[in-house]
């Protein structure tokens, strides 16, 4: 009783002596997810068209527009995830994140997870929904599939947070 008394005591200690920054790191993670997660449905909603599936809408060189309703999520191949999983791994990922956040003190961690979670939330508000995901962006120049706006914010945060551990954890331990 005592361990965990004292574990406690530096907790509490912990929060108070860096409430500054965990305050803003959850401002930032929360908001983030909020404009990242309107980004996302406000475009499905407006650029999505049900009707003409697979159909170009717009195009130029850099980028086009066509909905194609992706039924599942694939993990390897044809290898299908359920969505009860993935909805129950996006609120397992929301609650590690929320904890963790206490103890970042680093900013850059905190956005990338959140680009990471608003992606996820906003494919999964979508699987249960519709049933599917409303991709709507293709690349012509690399034509391998249509994605959307919470596929960039995946991979954006994804490569982010990689890099932050990489300079701020990872290379300097190994340069010691």
């Amino acid at each position: 009783m005592r361990k965990f008394k004292h574990l406690l005591r530096n907790f509490l200690s912990y929060i108070i002596d860096n409430k500054k920054t965990i305050i803003i790191n959850y401002v930032v993670f929360l908001s983030l997810i909020f404009v990242l997660l309107l980004i996302d449905l406000l475009t499905k909603q407006y650029l999505f068209d049900e009707g003409n599936s697979n159909q170009i809408t717009y195009q130029n060189w850099l980028f086009g527009i066509r909905s194609y309703p992706n039924p599942g999520l694939t993990v390897f191949g044809d290898a299908k995830i359920d969505i009860v999983l993935v909805s129950t791994i996006n609120i397992f990922i929301l609650i590690v994140c929320l904890i963790s956040l206490i103890f970042w003190k680093n900013i850059l961690l905190s956005i990338f997870i959140a680009f990471i979670f608003s992606g996820s939330l906003g494919n999964t508000v979508d699987r249960l929904a519709f049933s599917y995901v409303r991709d709507i962006i293709f690349t012509p120049w690399l034509d391998k599939g249509t994605f959307n706006f919470a596929d960039m914010d995946v991979i954006i945060g994804s490569f982010g947070f990689l890099i932050t551990i990489l300079t701020l954890y990872l290379i300097p331990y190994f340069k010691k």
